[in-house]
């Protein structure tokens, strides 16, 4: 369906009832044509806007640009630029996509879309897109239907097409275009995982033709535009597809492998990867308007999915994150240098992560021997960084060279933000806490990373608990995006505010949470892992927990967590929290049981499972050494899933009740990003909404019934269920 001119007048009409007259005008004010000579220049600037993003508003602006090109004869070629400093364009406007999830758009809509695209594609002059900063989605799109492409090497331009992430596919032109361009196998890498590639990667695998320092871009492709237009040429697309795409059945042992990767990856869970892979099998190598047709409607069944919607509903959790200062009245200091006190494998982490960041940090430990072990936790991450081709031998020199250690307190004077990670115990912490008051400056944050200690008590080891704030780490720091900040009784604005947006500095996740014992997370995890080792002690077999788990889309069973956790921090949070909550926290017996004779879990070799040469293996000896007669159909699948994720829900009420967080949203950002909830169920808490309230306290009331008090619903899951309203609902 390709759009003329008389088309486009309707389309405008059309647009014109349904958006406010200024989102047109907005499109005329963002994007705007400039001529030199015989080479056109489209404008992108996103009016008013710090990202470029194509908006229907922006697609209908840029086809009556690309028909007006077309009728001045006096032009010979087409460059498209960003006038943003580190963003293309950032891609669709998600509010849209989020309209379509909600049905207000049909397949005709969408490849009305897509034939702008297309129309520039077959523009009768040649078109180049010049890119720097951020090419996302829409605007990679936009980028595939000109004829040539020409990136920056700086360090912000990245190219990718994320769809899949919002749990749909590329809808204009993407899944056609790219496999043309780069070959089925890259193609399919990049669709697929949505990872993104710099210019360099991008020019290796032919996605861009030239790449050229930051400021050169717009001179390079006037240039080259110059020359296209003395005698107007058009690439041909020929792709670099790979031998084994050639040869007589190799693109469907290409489909086989793709697919058998993604339900690895996925159990099923993502209907948008396979449905990629549905629709690539169907196009490949045929014809481009059919193409487009099965892409279109592949998108539109996809973004009607609930699995989109509850991707939608993560993506606005995350730019929620973006947005957010962490404390409406605190002002964020800089931290340019960092201590870490405790150079274990958790503070070793830290301070990689750290000098990752650019971040100078001192490391200090009671004896060089514990400060040898933090040096080689950060080494061994930075090395797989290089063995990944993720990082150079310079920069892995370079990023080694920012950590510092010591078994004093010399240079601490002149840190901006100390992190505490040495043993979980109140009394060392609160003694180490009065040491670091009298060696820093009066204005460095002091702050522990403590999983389940109260952030205010600790801060009674110093004079001044102003400057105490919890910044809590999960395990391994290097790959778990959460950061828990909480806030003390004491703790001041300031602190929490620095904190929080270090911690974005970082790259991480932050939630602002209230102290107390487990905070949000370990709080709602525990019972949880607690309710693995009642079933534990039902006979039921820890695989069958873990894979029922599995099932329902955690990243891990609870078994195999409560062995990478460790059973001896486990009992002991435990412990902790069973002080502070009386019986609804009490783990079974079973537990200290299960840790009993070093078996710690994945650590130690040996736990719920074995590990012999790190690879997990059930222990055929588990029950009898627990005095437990194995029991596989003990308790039936669905049962497994309401006791263990009910468990966390009912408690997460508790926190909200508790007002631990700040909005319900702070809790799904934390079980998401902290314990791997699955996202394509939106959160803990949207999933309880799409449940219902009632619905979850008639079962917890049964399981109350059944096993015990610790299954009685919190108070203000009851209040929901007989209001009828939901978490996020005001």
């Amino acid at each position: 369906m390709q759009f003329n001119q008389e088309s486009l007048r309707q389309e405008v009409n059309r647009f014109r009832s349904s958006f406010q007259d200024e989102a047109l005008d907005t499109a005329e004010k963002s994007l705007t044509l400039e001529k030199r000579g015989p080479v056109a220049i489209i404008w992108f600037d996103q009016h008013q806007e710090k990202a470029n993003k194509l908006s229907t508003p922006n697609m209908l602006r840029l086809f009556e640009l690309f028909v007006e090109i077309e009728k001045d004869k006096k032009l010979g070629a087409l460059v498209i630029l960003s006038k943003k400093p580190s963003i293309f364009i950032a891609g669709a406007d998600i509010a849209e996509i989020q309209k379509m999830a909600a049905g207000e758009a049909t397949v005709e809509d969408l490849m009305k879309l897509q034939s702008v695209f297309t129309y520039l594609e077959r523009l009768s002059i040649p078109s180049i897109a010049a890119i720097n900063g951020a090419c996302m989605g829409g605007g990679t799109e936009l980028t595939l239907a000109c004829d040539y492409r020409i990136a920056t090497d700086a360090p912000e331009t990245k190219m990718a097409l994320p769809e899949v992430m919002l749990g749909v596919l590329p809808g204009w032109g993407g899944t056609q275009r790219m496999p043309r361009l780069i070959g089925l196998e890259s193609a399919l890498d990049l669709i697929l995982t949505g990872r993104n590639v710099d210019g360099k990667k991008a020019k290796k695998m032919g996605l861009v033709d030239k790449v050229v320092p930051k400021e050169l871009l717009e001179t390079r492709a006037l240039e080259w535009a110059a020359e296209l237009a003395k005698s107007p040429r058009k690439a041909k697309k020929e792709g670099h597809a790979s031998l084994l795409s050639r040869v007589p059945g190799g693109k469907w042992m290409i489909f086989d492998q793709a697919r058998k990767g993604v339900m690895s990856k996925t159990k099923g869970h993502y209907p948008a990867p396979l449905k990629i892979i549905e629709v690539l099998k169907k196009t490949y190598g045929g014809d481009l308007d059919a193409g487009l047709k099965v892409e279109a409607q592949a998108f539109t069944d996809l973004v009607r999915s609930p699995e989109c919607k509850s991707l939608i509903g993560v993506f606005y959790l995350q730019e929620r994150v973006k947005k957010d200062k962490g404390s409406a009245t605190g002002i964020a200091k800089e931290v340019h240098s960092a201590g870490v006190l405790g150079a274990g494998v958790m503070g070793g982490g830290i301070a990689q992560l750290f000098a990752a960041k650019n971040v100078r940090v001192r490391m200090k430990d009671i004896n060089w021997d514990a400060i040898a072990k933090g040096f080689q936790a950060a080494q061994k991450i930075f090395y797989k960084q290089v063995q990944r081709k993720k990082m150079r031998k310079n920069e892995f020199d370079n990023a080694m060279a920012r950590i510092e250690g010591s078994t004093s307190y010399a240079g601490f004077k002149g840190l901006d933000l100390v992190v505490e990670a040495v043993v979980e115990n109140i009394d060392v912490k609160k003694a180490v806490f009065g040491e670091l008051e009298k060696n820093t400056k009066p204005d460095a944050i002091l702050a522990t990373n403590t999983s389940s200690l109260s952030v205010g008590l600790i801060a009674t080891g110093t004079t001044d608990p102003t400057r105490v704030v919890g910044m809590h780490f999960f395990n391994p720091v290097d790959k778990m995006p959460l950061v828990e900040v909480i806030r003390g009784k004491e703790t001041s604005e300031d602190a929490v505010a620095t904190v929080f947006q270090f911690s974005k500095k970082l790259g991480k996740t932050p939630i602002v949470v209230q102290d107390g014992p487990g905070f949000v997370v370990n709080r709602i995890l525990a019972p949880y892992l607690n309710e693995a080792g009642f079933l534990l002690s039902e006979g039921v077999p820890p695989r069958k927990i873990d894979d029922v788990i599995a099932g329902f889309g955690m990243p891990m069973g609870p078994c195999t967590l409560l062995d990478e956790v460790g059973l001896d921090v486990g009992v002991k949070v435990a412990k902790i929290l069973y002080t502070a909550f009386g019986d609804r926290m009490k783990a079974p017996n079973i537990m200290e049981k299960a840790g009993q004779g070093n078996r710690y879990g994945k650590k130690t070799g040996k736990g719920i499972y074995l590990y012999p040469g790190g690879e997990q293996k059930n222990d055929p000896e588990l029950f009898a050494r627990l005095g437990v007669k194995e029991n596989a159909s003990a308790v039936p699948d669905d049962k497994i899933v309401k006791r263990c994720i009910y468990a966390m829900i009912n408690e997460a009420a508790r926190c909200v009740e508790d007002k631990l967080v700040r909005d319900v949203a702070d809790i799904d950002i934390g079980m998401i990003f902290g314990t791997g909830f699955p996202p394509f169920r939106g959160g803990l808490l949207r999933y309880a909404d799409s449940l219902g309230a009632e619905a979850i306290v008639g079962d917890l009331e049964v399981l109350q019934r059944m096993y015990g008090e610790r299954f009685a619903p919190a108070p203000y899951l009851q209040q929901l269920a007989v209001s009828g309203k939901k978490f996020y609902e005001k």
